[in-house]
């Protein structure tokens, strides 16, 4: 009977666990089902709030002026503070503006998306825009960051926002505005 028990508690036991790991798998950010990566690409909290300011400032500076909706390619490098996998969540949380949104890395060179000048430099996006941040200021629930929408050398938004996080979303002051 002991043994019966034993043998009852650890299948319990082992449901438990498979049950628990495979609903926090799912959570998105952790690697769960459809996702790349595993345990260690999980994103922190303080990640996931940069990766929702970061879209927010983008998605502003975007819906200001465009070069077009063809495609979005976003340099990475310009995000502060972010995982590979963070950096991926911001390119998918872009998907509403276009569906085709890239690392400009990968596209810099696609001469279908990009024209360049006599000495080789973009001179514009073709029906498309180059999406950027410059993070100034950083401190739990306010921020300020400059977004820039380029889509050519006469053609390009340089919004400057003041940011405040309130009930779970970032909400955006535009303080100043350069245009080219």
């Amino acid at each position: 009977m002991k043994k019966l028990a034993q043998g009852l508690l650890c299948t319990i036991l082992i449901a438990t666990l498979i049950t628990g790991c495979a609903s926090q798998g799912d959570k998105p950010g952790n690697g769960g089902a459809g996702e790349k990566g595993g345990p260690g690409d999980q994103i922190t909290a303080e990640e996931i709030k940069r990766v929702d300011l970061y879209v927010t400032a983008m998605r502003a500076a975007f819906q200001e002026e465009s070069g077009g909706n063809d495609f979005i390619a976003v340099k990475l490098e310009t995000l502060e503070g972010l995982s590979d996998r963070a950096k991926q969540e911001v390119l998918i949380g872009l998907k509403d503006l276009s569906a085709n949104v890239y690392p400009f890395e990968k596209v810099k060179e696609d001469r279908s998306r990009f024209e360049v000048d006599e000495q080789g430099r973009l001179g514009r996006a073709v029906n498309g825009a180059l999406l950027s941040v410059r993070l100034q200021e950083f401190s739990g629930n306010h921020a300020i960051i400059e977004a820039t929408s380029w889509f050519g050398n006469l053609g390009a938004v340089f919004p400057e926002y003041k940011a405040t996080y309130k009930n779970g979303e970032w909400h955006l002051e535009l303080t100043r505005i350069a245009v080219s």
